[in-house]
Protein backbone atom coordinates (compact mmCIF):
# COMPACT_ATOMS: atom_id res chain seq x y z
CA UNK A 1 0.00 0.00 0.00
CA UNK A 2 1.18 3.35 -0.78
CA UNK A 3 2.44 5.83 1.73
CA UNK A 4 0.21 8.42 0.30
CA UNK A 5 -2.69 6.70 1.21
CA UNK A 6 -4.60 6.15 4.02
CA UNK A 7 -5.24 2.38 4.87
CA UNK A 8 -9.22 1.42 4.95
CA UNK A 9 -8.59 0.63 8.67
CA UNK A 10 -7.30 3.66 9.81
CA UNK A 11 -10.16 5.44 7.95
CA UNK A 12 -12.31 3.85 9.73
CA UNK A 13 -10.37 4.68 12.77
CA UNK A 14 -10.46 8.36 12.12
CA UNK A 15 -14.00 8.02 10.91
CA UNK A 16 -12.35 8.74 7.28
CA UNK A 17 -11.38 12.30 7.97
CA UNK A 18 -9.42 14.63 9.73
CA UNK A 19 -10.41 18.29 9.87
CA UNK A 20 -7.77 19.49 7.41
CA UNK A 21 -8.71 17.10 5.11
CA UNK A 22 -12.14 18.03 5.11
CA UNK A 23 -12.08 21.85 4.70
CA UNK A 24 -9.02 20.97 1.96
CA UNK A 25 -11.54 19.23 0.45
CA UNK A 26 -14.15 21.44 0.55
CA UNK A 27 -12.25 24.40 -0.42
CA UNK A 28 -10.84 22.96 -3.85
CA UNK A 29 -15.04 21.68 -4.21
CA UNK A 30 -16.28 24.90 -3.45
CA UNK A 31 -13.79 26.33 -5.85
CA UNK A 32 -14.56 24.00 -9.00
CA UNK A 33 -18.11 24.27 -8.40
CA UNK A 34 -17.88 28.57 -7.89
CA UNK A 35 -15.12 28.45 -11.44
CA UNK A 36 -17.80 26.11 -13.33
CA UNK A 37 -20.84 28.44 -12.29
CA UNK A 38 -18.76 31.51 -13.60
CA UNK A 39 -17.24 29.49 -16.88
CA UNK A 40 -20.98 28.48 -17.97
CA UNK A 41 -22.47 31.82 -19.03
CA UNK A 42 -18.64 32.44 -20.62
CA UNK A 43 -19.26 29.16 -22.55
CA UNK A 44 -22.23 29.51 -24.07
CA UNK A 45 -21.33 33.04 -25.21
CA UNK A 46 -24.00 34.68 -22.82
CA UNK A 47 -21.70 37.57 -21.58
CA UNK A 48 -21.71 40.55 -24.23
CA UNK A 49 -18.18 42.51 -24.10
CA UNK A 50 -17.73 44.61 -20.74
CA UNK A 51 -14.90 45.35 -18.52
CA UNK A 52 -16.24 43.66 -15.18
CA UNK A 53 -17.15 39.93 -16.51
CA UNK A 54 -14.49 37.35 -18.54
CA UNK A 55 -11.49 37.32 -19.88
CA UNK A 56 -10.94 41.36 -20.20
CA UNK A 57 -7.22 41.29 -22.04
CA UNK A 58 -6.76 43.60 -24.86
CA UNK A 59 -6.97 41.13 -27.65
CA UNK A 60 -10.64 40.36 -26.53
CA UNK A 61 -11.93 43.80 -26.76
CA UNK A 62 -10.86 44.55 -30.61
CA UNK A 63 -13.89 42.92 -31.90
CA UNK A 64 -17.00 40.95 -30.73
CA UNK A 65 -15.80 37.94 -32.73
CA UNK A 66 -12.41 37.77 -30.20
CA UNK A 67 -14.50 38.27 -26.81
CA UNK A 68 -16.91 35.65 -27.62
CA UNK A 69 -14.20 33.46 -29.11
CA UNK A 70 -11.73 33.94 -26.34
CA UNK A 71 -14.25 33.73 -23.72
CA UNK A 72 -15.43 30.88 -24.51
CA UNK A 73 -12.12 28.94 -24.80
CA UNK A 74 -11.09 30.55 -21.51
CA UNK A 75 -14.39 29.16 -20.11
CA UNK A 76 -13.67 25.28 -21.12
CA UNK A 77 -10.09 25.82 -19.82
CA UNK A 78 -11.42 26.60 -16.90
CA UNK A 79 -14.09 24.09 -16.67
CA UNK A 80 -11.54 21.17 -17.14
CA UNK A 81 -9.66 22.74 -14.59
CA UNK A 82 -12.13 22.97 -12.45
CA UNK A 83 -13.01 18.91 -12.38
CA UNK A 84 -9.68 18.24 -12.27
CA UNK A 85 -10.32 20.14 -8.71
CA UNK A 86 -12.94 18.68 -7.50
CA UNK A 87 -11.38 15.47 -8.28
CA UNK A 88 -8.46 16.35 -5.66
CA UNK A 89 -11.12 18.15 -3.61
CA UNK A 90 -12.71 14.10 -2.79
CA UNK A 91 -8.93 12.44 -3.00
CA UNK A 92 -8.03 15.15 -0.06
CA UNK A 93 -10.62 13.25 2.03
CA UNK A 94 -8.47 9.84 1.64
CA UNK A 95 -4.72 10.60 1.72
CA UNK A 96 -2.69 11.45 4.57
CA UNK A 97 -3.30 14.80 6.13
CA UNK A 98 0.37 15.64 5.69
CA UNK A 99 0.42 15.70 2.27
CA UNK A 100 -3.49 16.95 2.10
CA UNK A 101 -1.76 20.99 1.63
CA UNK A 102 0.30 19.90 -1.13
CA UNK A 103 -2.45 18.58 -3.31
CA UNK A 104 -4.10 21.81 -2.29
CA UNK A 105 -0.91 23.72 -3.16
CA UNK A 106 -0.58 22.09 -6.82
CA UNK A 107 -4.38 22.63 -7.65
CA UNK A 108 -4.19 26.61 -6.81
CA UNK A 109 -0.93 27.20 -8.71
CA UNK A 110 -2.81 25.01 -11.52
CA UNK A 111 -5.04 27.23 -11.90
CA UNK A 112 -2.17 29.09 -14.25
CA UNK A 113 -2.53 27.04 -16.49
CA UNK A 114 -5.91 27.68 -18.08
CA UNK A 115 -4.96 30.97 -17.57
CA UNK A 116 -1.81 30.70 -19.33
CA UNK A 117 -3.53 28.35 -22.32
CA UNK A 118 -5.92 30.69 -22.80
CA UNK A 119 -3.44 33.70 -23.13
CA UNK A 120 -1.53 31.72 -25.94
CA UNK A 121 -4.88 31.25 -27.43
CA UNK A 122 -5.39 35.13 -27.74
CA UNK A 123 -2.34 35.61 -29.37
CA UNK A 124 -2.93 33.04 -32.03
CA UNK A 125 -6.24 34.91 -33.20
Amino acid sequence: MSHFLVPPDECRKRHLMNSVNVKTAITLIGLGVVIIAVSIPLYLNKIKMNRAYGFRIRKAFESEDNWYRINRYGAKALIYWSVVSIIMGIVCLFIHPQHVLTVAKVCFISLLVPIVQTLYYARQI
